[in-house]
């Protein structure tokens, strides 16, 4: 019978798992990269890639921006909004990847990926300046609706 991620790394295991989405992007790629997971080893830091279970039931892979008090502020590479994450809900942290479908294995412990991720701010705050101006749009476009809702 064929364990569960969530069961291999609750028995101290390492498990294997397709990405899906592209909430990780550049680094991972939907149905693409394949991520390798352990059980987390001691307290997670900021830059962690971790996974998580909310509780509808929906596994997550995002990194953690900021620690917090039992819990963390997790987001995607690839967004702006970030989540409160209790610290419970963790349930694996990635410790390498394979990019692509390639056989190349990357350890998150490599210099090319420590690189990466001190990028990863900058690629933050480029996101946002570029959502920016549809922000604002819909945000005036819902003023303007609502007023016309009121007979102003």
């Amino acid at each position: 019978m064929e364990r569960t991620i969530e069961q291999q790394l609750a028995a101290g295991d390492r498990a294997l798992s397709w990405t899906v989405g592209v909430s990780m992007e550049p680094l991972l790629h939907a149905r693409k990269s394949t991520v390798v997971l352990e059980p987390p080893k001691g307290p997670l830091k900021r830059g962690d890639v971790v996974l998580y279970r909310r509780p509808a039931g929906e596994y997550v892979l995002h990194r953690i921006v900021k620690v917090l008090d039992g819990a963390y502020r997790i987001r995607g590479d690839n967004c702006y909004r970030s989540e409160k994450v209790p610290a419970g809900w963790v349930i694996g942290v990635m410790t390498g990847f394979y990019q692509d479908e390639r056989d190349t294995y990357t350890s998150c412990d490599s210099p090319a990926y420590r690189k990466y991720v001190k990028t990863v701010p900058l690629r933050y705050t480029a996101l946002w300046l570029r959502a920016f101006p549809g922000r604002v749009y819909r945000k005036l476009q819902r003023i303007v609706n609502r007023r016309r809702g009121e007979g102003i």
